[in-house]
């Protein structure tokens, strides 16, 4: 069931808020093993389902979410809860509600757990030395994809009907296209950060992770405060950056994407090469991130070293040893970058490439096989991210094929704040691709 199927029952009186959320908390418990949750508080939230349950009995709603059950990514503090963000270190004075989860609870959703990350959102397999590792919705023996981990295996599994993540390079796409659902960045700034815990505040996004791509439109208006149209051509004209992708895929990902494309003129859409070489992306947003995350941990870098994990306090340390003159130079190369992407969207109507070039890998996996040969894990799956959050672009990811037995996501990028554009297209992908 989504988020716009449950709203209906319960505006029918077919379901009330306290019966989703005992199915949510049933769903919970049955997967406890995929460690989808930081924290859970079944009292208090059963209260909150009761009040919930009542003022609709009585013909009052507090909004347009009011009684649904949503899961809340640990990076974003929520009142009455702890937020940890995954780490044993110090975290940075936070305010005590996030923006983005105050417009929620405005709109009436029903908050009741937070859910595991990636260490202080600085990676991107989901697996977390102090937590454990969340594990794959589909396959446990598999990674989650991060660092919104918990938070796409949580909507997998209907551990709630949505989840509130953040995206620095992939952070939402990545564990949504790995775990089969939908999970959107929008234009930078859309989706006001104020209040959460932030890791590269140029390049951090917040946004949601749905079962359906009208789910996430709903959600990103909500988020964003503001309505957004859907406004997208019947007859989409696609850009496939094959340069970009050129020895970047897994052969399964590879033939894949190739008969998506073969089948997209057949839906009376144009399918068109653009070049977007991009080049040096990769490292240009590797100095960003971490120039900005050491800066943001700098104190409990040097003061509880000890609370990050080794991998984790390595990029930190790295970023710590980053000059001003580094990152001026990494600011003025992603502009030299972002003048690439315009010039690749004009004439098309969205940017169309997988978002992973393999399934989700096993759970402790280093290295991957591509077309080109090995690559460490970490380039081989952001690289395909990265460039649209480094330049603040609208990005939506919805399930195109399976590999292995395992979903595989289809990332829609669309130029900087036409975020109604993107969602359009991926409702118009989405009901040709069931």
């Amino acid at each position: 069931m989504d988020l716009l199927e449950a709203k209906h029952l319960l505006e029918t009186g077919k379901t009330t808020p306290l019966a989703l959320l005992e199915e949510a908390l049933e769903r919970a418990k049955a997967h406890e093993d995929r460690n989808a949750l930081a924290y859970l508080d079944e009292e208090g939230a059963r209260e909150e389902a009761l009040r919930l349950t009542e003022e609709l009995k009585g013909g009052r709603t507090r909004g347009p979410l009011h009684g649904l059950p949503l899961t809340v990514k640990d990076l974003f503090p929520v009142r009455g809860m702890p937020t940890r963000a995954g780490t044993q270190a110090p975290l940075p004075p936070l305010s005590e509600e996030a923006l983005a989860v105050r417009r929620l609870k405005e709109a009436g959703a029903l908050l009741f757990a937070k859910t595991n990350m990636h260490e202080i959102a600085l990676g991107i397999t989901g697996e977390n030395p102090w937590t454990g590792p969340v594990r794959n919705a589909i396959d446990p023996t598999r990674q989650a994809g991060g660092s919104s981990s918990g938070s796409a295996v949580a909507v997998a599994l209907g551990i709630g009907l949505a989840s509130l993540g953040s995206d620095t390079g992939g952070s939402i796409r990545i564990p949504a296209a790995f775990n089969g659902v939908v999970g959107f960045k929008p234009s930078y700034s859309r989706v006001g950060l104020e209040g959460a815990l932030p890791l590269s505040r140029s390049t951090d996004h917040g946004g949601p992770l749905a079962k359906t791509v009208r789910d996430a439109h709903l959600l990103t208006e909500i988020l964003a405060g503001e309505s957004i149209p859907l406004e997208g051509p019947q007859n989409p004209t696609f850009g496939v950056p094959l340069d970009f992708l050129e020895g970047r895929l897994g052969l399964g990902v590879r033939r894949g994407f190739q008969r998506l494309l073969e089948d997209l003129p057949g839906l009376r859409a144009e399918v068109k090469e653009v070049s977007l070489p991009l080049k040096g992306a990769y490292e240009v947003y590797t100095r960003l991130v971490r120039y900005e995350a050491a800066r943001i941990h700098e104190k409990a870098l040097k003061e509880h070293p000890e609370g990050f994990s080794s991998q984790v306090r390595e990029a930190l340390l790295a970023g710590l040893a980053l000059t001003e003159k580094d990152y001026r130079d990494a600011v003025a190369e992603r502009e030299v970058l972002r003048l690439e992407l315009v010039k690749a969207l004009r004439g098309v109507d969205a940017l169309l490439l997988p978002t992973q070039p393999l399934p989700a890998p096993p759970l402790g996996t280093e290295e991957v096989e591509l077309e080109s040969g090995k690559k460490g894990h970490r380039e081989a799956f952001i690289i395909l991210t990265l460039p649209f959050s480094l330049l603040g672009v609208p990005t939506l990811t919805l399930p195109f094929a399976r590999v292995e037995g395992m979903p595989v996501g289809l990332q829609v990028v669309g130029p900087y704040a036409e975020d109604g554009r993107v969602l359009a297209i991926g409702g118009w992908l989405e009901a040709r691709l069931r």
